[in-house]
């Protein structure tokens, strides 16, 4: 196996993590949120109480389960840190050759492709600083999310009532929102430099996964509702 394989597995590992992790949380914010504005598909989901009430709970869970295998600092297994160090030593991979070789290989030699590999980006190490910039502050967050995923979701531990309390109330949707946000720009970032060349730019957020999502949920509301309903 070569270097540049061994980076792309643990970009796919990565990449796939942070994909399911952003699908399971927009499902259920979206999900939740509708059925909070919409008596209708209140009592829609209500006609299954048991299932929705449990569809809650493991949206969260399997949301922060997914969040811990990004995090895992254990040796053994894929993480986002291994993901960075084997782009910081591949980083050849990114340079303006492979990615013109990889160019044509996905679509021949095309009209303008020397001058689009001309202004193409390679990264170098300072787009690297400033993706693991963008990881330090999502594992700044995760510190706060950690606990109740080791705690409660990932092991059952013996806590009191008031112990499990502050290991929810320490954590906000809004910290969830947050993490899940910031790795999926880092995801397309990687992305971007690997088959555009297009240098890594946090300026503004990553969204269409987002979008796909909660164009999802509509989809599944409505085949909910009553043809003949007011939506």
């Amino acid at each position: 196996m070569t270097s540049a394989d061994e980076y792309k597995k643990h970009y796919k590992e990565f990449s796939q993590n942070v994909a399911f992790a952003t699908r399971t949380w927009h499902y259920h914010l979206h999900l939740n949120n509708m059925a909070a504005e919409d008596k209708e598909i209140l009592a829609a989901l209500n006609k299954a109480p048991r299932f929705w009430l449990d569809l809650r709970y493991s949206s969260v869970q399997t949301t922060i389960i997914f969040l811990g295998k990004i995090f895992d600092s254990d040796g053994r297994v894929f993480n986002v840190d291994k993901t960075l160090k084997s782009a910081h030593e591949q980083k050849q991979y990114f340079s303006k050759e492979d990615l013109r070789k990889r160019k044509v290989e996905s679509a021949g030699e095309f009209e303008g492709l020397d001058e689009y590999i001309e202004h193409a980006s390679e990264l170098k190490s300072d787009d690297l600083k400033a993706i693991s910039a963008e990881i330090k502050k999502a594992k700044t967050i995760w510190e706060r999310i950690k606990p109740l995923r080791d705690r409660i979701y990932a092991h059952s531990e013996i806590l009191s009532d008031s112990e499990r309390a502050a290991l929810y109330n320490a954590v906000k949707n809004e910290d969830i929102t947050d993490i899940i946000q910031i790795l999926l720009n880092v995801s397309e970032v990687l992305l971007q430099a690997e088959i555009n060349g297009r240098k890594p730019d946090f300026s503004n957020n990553y969204t269409q996964p987002i979008k796909h999502a909660y164009e999802d949920i509509e989809k599944l509301i409505s085949s909910l509702l009553p043809e003949n309903g007011s939506r």
